[in-house]
């Protein structure tokens, strides 16, 4: 295998996962708000299974392609590697038929009047849906193949009674023409428009998908593939539509933790130079560097989302400064002008530990202590506020200072 096709083929596969997790998601909101008894699993039963007390309601096999090819003719071997798995699956219970859906999702399109085609639900399409002429098209296609690879396959489809092999195609919903991962985006959207604040859809979808990530990470890393709650999902969405109601600020970067790499990038910024002035160093330092990342970054999503109204931003950073003078010229006051690096260092420090455990402002109606301190940090870059007494003169003097040649 040449190494373009040996990437593309793990491409190929990555996007496959991704895609059976993503669409999980998707399909778990047309549970929403309406049976939280619901569980979903992926990779269990079967790609995607939404279950109730650890019965089957729905199987999904997800077949997803990354240039919209795909085969699903009556020999397609996308379909016959899904009618194996539930052959298995009925084989070893005959009644799921009677209380499952069998659905398989596909990038791929149906050709009119083959098998697949009279599988998809009713309306959908120019061929008429019926399970009949379907389960007489595999069989003749079953009896015709010569390829080896799908010969289990159809062992295992043509090992069911007559009866059992019917209930399982009336069960079989096909889905084709489905929409590719990245499409996945508007599919999320559109079923959120009912449950987030008008025009927020696509700003509540990233908000879920930040959360559902991470949490079917957990869930797979179970012994056995654990199941996410459609109670859980519901919960998150109240959490979101809460914080995206218009008298509340999303805070998704309260607990973002950044990279080594970028804490380090902001070593030469002011307003570390500032703590250092004053002797902060240390772990405090570098929650410092944390703050003034995250509180850099959501105030920048807020923008970007135009959830800002008025020079909210303005006000707030005024409100922090005009809370911070009194402070520092009381610290000034207990300065005499003789008093040593060590009494400067000591008074900077103490003005500094009130930004750090005591100093909490709103902006709207969020209070948040990585908000307040990190948006500190934003005003000692600008040189608005600082913690030395002379720190507008201390950063003159590094300002001023010629490069070495």
């Amino acid at each position: 295998m040449s190494k373009a096709n040996s990437v593309h083929g793990a491409a190929q596969s990555a996007a496959g996962y991704l895609y059976q997790a993503r669409l999980a998601l998707a399909e778990s909101l047309r549970y929403a708000y309406s049976d939280s008894s619901v569980e979903v699993f992926v990779e269990r039963l079967d790609d995607v299974s939404f279950e109730r007390d650890g019965a089957p309601l729905e199987l999904l096999q997800t077949k997803h392609h990354l240039k919209k090819a795909g085969d699903l003719s009556d020999g397609s071997v996308d379909l016959w590697k899904t009618l194996r798995v539930w052959a298995d699956a009925v084989g070893d219970d005959p009644s799921l038929p009677g209380r499952t859906r069998f659905v398989l999702i596909t990038t791929a399109k149906a050709p009119d009047g083959s098998a697949a085609a009279h599988l998809r639900p009713a309306g959908a399409g120019s061929t008429a849906r019926d399970p009949a002429v379907a389960d007489e098209l595999l069989m003749a296609a079953a009896d015709a193949s010569k390829n080896q690879s799908l010969q289990k396959a159809i062992e295992a489809f043509k090992g069911l009674s007559p009866a059992i092999r019917h209930e399982l195609v009336s069960a079989v919903e096909v889905l084709d023409s489905a929409a590719q991962i990245s499409d996945l985006e508007v599919t999320i959207e559109e079923r959120l428009k009912m449950m987030a604040p008008r025009g927020k859809a696509a700003l509540a979808r990233e908000q879920l998908e930040g959360w559902w990530w991470p949490r079917i990470c957990r869930a797979l890393q179970s012994a056995t593939p654990g199941a996410i709650s459609v109670l859980e999902v519901e919960q998150k969405l109240d959490d979101i539509r809460d914080g995206l109601k218009r008298d509340a600020l999303p805070l998704d970067m309260e607990h973002f933790v950044p990279s080594a790499a970028e804490l380090e990038s902001l070593d030469q910024m002011r307003f570390v130079k500032q703590l250092q002035s004053v002797g902060i160093g240390g772990s405090r330092l570098e929650y410092a560097k944390r703050d003034f990342y995250r509180a850099s970054t959501q105030r920048s999503r807020w923008v970007r989302d135009s959830l800002l109204f008025d020079d909210e931003v303005g006000r707030f950073e005024q409100l922090l400064i005009e809370e911070w003078q009194p402070r520092f010229a009381q610290m000034c006051d207990g300065l005499t002008d003789g008093c040593d690096a060590a009494a400067l260092r000591n008074s900077g420090q103490k003005l500094y530990g009130w930004v750090e455990t005591d100093a909490r402002f709103p902006i709207r109606s969020q209070i948040a202590r990585f908000l307040t301190v990190g948006s500190y940090q934003i005003l000692a870059d600008d040189l608005r506020v600082g913690w030395h007494r002379d720190f507008e003169s201390l950063h003159a003097v590094v300002e001023e200072e010629p490069a070495d040649v």
